[in-house]
């Protein structure tokens, strides 16, 4: 008898099934199967991999249940498993990769480079092959001794568009890692004048490092500035007489930084379940580095998958500089899953805790502003700002989130001299020449002093489509109607997304006479779902025009 397959579920239950055993080993591993797709949709990668385990125990010749049982298994960070079901797929002829990543993390972590150069021979395919492949080659070759052969292959001269930026980090690390401290310095500090790295506080700590390593104390001293978590430990080592430490020292580590930042970048507008075999392999690679799993913790929450990232930013050490920001990563995870009471706890504890430094009540601060807790906000921001001027550090940002939260709050003056605070401390930071700019307009401030703030941060950072719109309504207000009209086309543009900005755009066109894209800008900011006091305000124009709007809310004041 043929038995004709109509469906997927259907063929893993029936085709090829002959007796009751069979069969009956067939139901076990659609159930397996149905349960398995069912947890994974609903975000539960442990239960998905349990019951995919289950599907394959029950039927373990079906190819595909293999193949989904290794997805399941890498996504869920089941390092053994991934890689027994990796090399039993391999052996079946069947490769891809993906698969080839795992593979080739195992052969490196093993020291068998037979196997990893077998397993890269797998990357060719890929999309990403143009960047990992020769990072991978070099660091092979590293492994195996022959480091000159390995430096040739990641000239960044041979390379163009974004793949030179990786091939140039990478280039930096190896250097560094063979001793060559000098050459390391410089081509750390390529990277950090050029902006080709996104992690630039990290290749500071790099260039540090190697100009320390060189003989220049001084020089390494004076890279390691600012209030950086990183840079401020690495600070604290050199000065105690310890080595900062490499990035890179070796292939692992080599590799797991090249799958942190693919997995980094590839995740920057929005998961990708790529960018999350990236980070998981990195984790695989270098589970020692802490910034493996910062890494990974970001992609599983970018993906909501906010348990999981709980899990992997519970493995950062307390006793890594990254264990603060790590807290704060799972603060926010644990408030994305309604748990906002325990992120709070946790924030709280890491304050009051003895020895709690000016990052943590900087953490609980910002915990609180994210909830609007003005009040609760400022007294946090209080106790970092006190804390931070014992030691001599506080720092503009510090006084700028108190004073946007005293802002906030409607107590203007306190605002305004923490924002100038502010910008004495860094007079040509765009996001405080406009915030303080835009408040000093919004409360009718005269004079050229609120317009030159603004077009001083326009200047500085003309991409940024909130402070073009503060230029724009700041030329509206001074009845430069027409360069507002452009400039604020210019910000809708930048940010299609803001309803402020829509709402500018339309007040620009009302002036102008453009009365029908007037009401056009103003529907569309309330198509953004505005905040209740702007939702009003747009309606009450829609309804009577802008001119009568205005004038109504004048009688009701």
């Amino acid at each position: 008898m043929v038995v004709r397959c109509a469906s997927l579920f259907l063929a893993l239950a029936l085709c090829g099934a002959a007796t009751p055993a069979a069969a009956a080993r067939g139901d076990e591993a659609l159930r397996g199967y149905v349960l398995g797709r069912y947890a994974l949709a609903d975000g539960r990668p442990s239960d998905a991999q349990r019951f995919f385990a289950s599907a394959l125990t029950a039927d373990p010749s079906r190819p595909a249940l293999t193949r989904r049982a290794f997805d399941i298994a890498l996504q869920a960070g089941d390092k053994p498993r991934a890689i027994a079901l990796a090399r039993q797929i391999a052996a079946s002829g069947r490769a891809d990769p993906e698969l080839s990543m795992v593979l080739l993390a195992d052969a490196v972590n093993r020291r068998d480079w037979a196997a990893a150069t077998r397993a890269q021979a797998g990357l060719a395919t890929a999309g990403y092959a143009a960047v990992l492949e020769p990072i991978v080659g070099a660091w092979l070759l590293f492994g195996q001794g022959d480091r000159a052969g390995a430096l040739a292959r990641i000239e960044p001269g041979r390379f163009t568009g974004f793949a030179r930026s990786y091939i140039a980090e990478q280039r930096a690390h190896m250097l560094a890692a063979d001793g060559q401290y000098a050459a390391a310095a410089a081509a750390y500090s390529e990277l950090n004048g050029g902006g080709a790295s996104t992690s630039g506080a990290l290749m500071r700590i790099g260039e540090a490092d190697a100009l320390a390593q060189s003989g220049d104390k001084d020089g390494a001293l004076a890279l390691l500035t600012g209030d950086d978590l990183n840079i401020d430990a690495a600070r604290r080592r050199l000065v105690a007489g310890r080595r900062i430490g490499p990035l890179a020292a070796d292939p692992q580590h080599g590799l797991a930084w090249a799958m942190g930042r693919l997995a980094t970048d590839l995740s920057r507008e929005s998961p990708t379940d790529i960018a999350l075999v990236f980070a998981r392999v990195g984790t695989f690679l270098a589970p020692d580095a802490a910034l493996t799993w910062m890494v990974l913790g970001d992609v599983l929450a970018a993906g909501e998958r906010n348990d999981a990232a709980l899990l992997a930013l519970a493995q950062v050490p307390k006793s890594d500089p990254l264990f603060a920001m790590a807290q704060a990563r799972r603060a926010e995870a644990l408030q994305a899953l309604g748990r906002d009471a325990d992120a709070g706890a946790m924030l709280r504890g890491a304050a009051l805790a003895p020895g709690a430094a000016v990052s943590d009540w900087m953490r609980l601060g910002d915990w609180h502003r994210r909830a609007d807790r003005f009040g609760d906000a400022v007294a946090a921001y209080d106790r970092a700002i006190a804390l931070a001027d014992s030691e001599g550090a506080a720092t503009w940002g510090l006084y700028f989130l108190r004073g946007t939260m005293r802002e906030r709050m409607g107590d203007w003056p306190a605002a305004e001299a923490d924002l100038r605070a502010a910008l004495a401390r860094s007079p040509d930071e765009p996001i405080v020449l406009n915030y303080l700019g835009y408040s000093m307009l919004d409360r009718g401030g005269k004079g050229g002093e609120p317009a030159a703030l603004i077009e001083r941060a326009a200047k500085l950072r003309p991409g940024d489509g909130g402070i073009v719109d503060s230029l724009g309504w700041s030329q509206f207000l001074a009845g430069r109607t027409g360069e507002a009209v452009a400039t604020l086309e210019k910000a809708a543009a930048l940010e299609p997304t803001d309803p402020t900005i829509a709402d500018h755009l339309g007040d620009a066109y009302w002036q102008a006479g453009r009365r029908i894209e007037a009401r056009f800008r103003w529907r569309a900011a309330l198509a953004l779902d505005p905040q209740p006091d702007l939702q009003a305000v747009l309606n009450r124009k829609l309804e009577v025009g802008r001119d009568a709007a205005l004038a109504l809310k004048v009688a009701e004041q």
